[in-house]
């Protein structure tokens, strides 16, 4: 017999027993009537016994619900859930106050804006680490108050799914860790003291480094002085250069008649170097610009920055029947224009130097030692060993511009790029089996 049946019997029992004394002695004309009202009694006196244990029930539920609303609200640390795409749905009052802004304010509105900004792509990577694995990750952040002031705070976040295994949420705690940042501080303060104290001969490593500082100061000068003079000049030699193939496409058009044919062969050969000598120009300005204008660097979207360079060489692309795939690409500091160009001049020349199958180019990034690691890798006509230090020079080519186009300097572009935002470029290559070129952004702001 189940535990339910039990239950009902003895409920029944006791339904009897109350009723046997509350009812008083009386005649009915008819047995089935008596049995009838006497059913209906007891079924009377169940519902009442089992409404009275379902007030008891419902009281105990609302003690609960008001516990968990205490728990969760006065707990010492903040609580937040958020949507896959870092969106504040929940928070407890102990997460408002730590943000003091009220929660209704917070609703609806992206945590990332609460942090410092050197600290967000920290956080993005976070969020990112907690997607691909199933344990809860823990990070430390500062975050900035209503006020403009800030704190630091751990985080501890975990993924939530749903019955199908699909994501549901994110779970936050946040802990208020500014005190034990600041003690951290005072021990580093005490322990710097300490060895000012122990007088450590340091002087000629100090005159050492601030000798490197000048050279590098004085280095750094004598380049940017390069860099205006190769602007300026470049600059200069446009209007000349434009004034010798106007005249001598006037000459021949003027002279047509008179000119034989190896005058008009001469003439071809002039201006199509003259017009190669204003490609060369227009890239050495190009190259010139990157070193001598300051840039704007910003969070970026890698996988946007690939959509517009994708777009721009939508007619190459299609020509070249060439197919392009990437991973999932991550967010960095940058500036913009000087990635799209990188990322154009990388791609476009493995889709020029490609081999007898159509192109076939990947994109992808690894997170290694606190700096995104890109890769763009080929199917093409491969770089032989020796030639790929040379690559990156300056108008070097390693083909005929009858073969292929080009001034030999789209490469020398994106190293200098590489090195604006402070990382590293290199490449891998077999001939007749591909190319991958390999380059560095650091995680960090600069």
């Amino acid at each position: 017999m189940s535990s339910e049946k039990v239950k009902e019997d003895k409920l029944r029992k006791k339904a009897e027993e109350l009723l046997q004394s509350q009812l008083n002695p009386i005649n009915y004309s008819s047995e089935d009537v008596d049995e009838v009202i006497y059913e209906l009694s007891v079924h009377q006196i169940e519902l009442e016994m089992q409404n009275e244990e379902l007030r008891e029930a419902q009281l105990k539920l609302e003690n609960s619900r008001h516990e968990y609303f205490d728990l969760y609200n006065f707990a010492p640390i903040g609580y937040f859930t958020l949507n896959k795409e870092g969106i504040i749905l929940k928070v407890n009052l102990t997460g408002a106050t730590l943000l003091k802004s009220d929660r209704n304010n917070l609703y609806k509105k992206a945590l990332i804006q609460f942090i410092e900004p050197e600290y967000r792509n920290k956080f993005h990577h976070h969020i990112m680490k907690v997607l691909d694995k199933e344990t809860k990750e823990t990070v430390e952040l500062k975050l900035i108050i209503i006020d403009k002031n800030s704190f630091y705070a751990k985080l501890e976040t975990i993924k939530v799914q749903d019955e199908n295994g699909n994501f549901k949420e994110f779970r936050i705690t946040l802990t208020d860790i500014t005190a034990q940042k600041e003690a951290e501080k005072i021990l580093h303060d005490r322990n710097a003291n300490i060895q000012k104290m122990l007088n450590v001969e340091i002087d000629e490593h100090e005159t050492a480094e601030i000798r490197l500082e000048k050279l590098i100061e004085k280095y750094k000068i004598s380049n940017q002085e390069l860099e205006q003079f190769a602007y300026v000049s470049s600059h200069d030699l446009k209007e000349p250069l434009r004034m010798i193939t106007s005249f001598l496409q006037l000459l021949q058009k003027r002279y047509i008649d008179e000119l034989d044919e190896d005058a008009n062969d001469f003439i071809n050969y002039a201006v199509d170097g003259a017009k190669r000598m204003d490609m060369m120009i227009n890239d050495l300005l190009e190259y010139s610009k990157i070193g001598s204008t300051e840039r704007e660097y910003e969070y970026l979207q890698s996988d946007k920055i690939l959509e517009t360079v994708l777009k721009n060489l939508k007619p190459t692309i299609e020509e070249s029947n060439a197919i392009i795939t990437h991973d999932p690409l991550p967010l960095i500091y940058a500036n913009n224009q000087m990635m799209i160009q990188l990322f154009q001049n990388i791609i476009s020349n493995a889709i020029k130097y490609h081999g007898e199958e159509p192109p076939e180019i990947h994109i992808s990034a690894d997170y290694i030692d606190d700096e995104y690691i890109f890769s763009i890798k080929d199917n093409g006509i491969g770089i032989d060993q020796k030639h790929l230090e040379r690559i990156f020079k300056i108008f070097q080519r390693l083909h005929t511009r009858e073969k292929y186009d080009g001034t030999g300097i789209g490469l020398a572009i994106t190293k200098r790029i590489i090195q604006k935002h402070r990382g590293k470029i290199w490449v891998e290559s077999e001939l007749g089996k591909g190319t991958t070129f390999f380059f560095t952004i650091p995680n960090q702001n600069y």
